[in-house]
């Protein structure tokens, strides 16, 4: 977690509880498309939360995404759609 704080854990919950962020559930049914995904970035590598954040975005629509990975911007939705990673985000 960001600091073993128990103030900044509680502020940090009470963010995602006031929509500060969304959580989306991964199921089975997205798993091929995360296979296929791993097959088609496999020079880079993409893991699997990599994976997901693409799945996630997909399926919700959302292009904005929080990441620690400074290459996640290599990543496209159909026809080569950009996912910006506010974290590393230069324009």
């Amino acid at each position: 977690m960001l600091d073993f704080n128990i103030g900044v854990q509680i502020d940090f919950f009470e963010w995602i509880v006031n929509n500060g962020l969304s959580l989306y559930e991964i199921n089975n049914d997205d798993i091929a498309e995360i296979v296929n995904l791993t097959k088609k970035y496999a020079d880079i590598p993409m893991d699997f939360a990599d994976a997901t954040l693409v799945i996630a975005s997909q399926r919700t629509g959302i292009k904005t995404i929080i990441s620690i990975d400074s290459d996640f911007e290599i990543y496209r939705l159909p026809r080569k759609v950009k996912i910006k990673n506010i974290f590393f985000h230069n324009s």
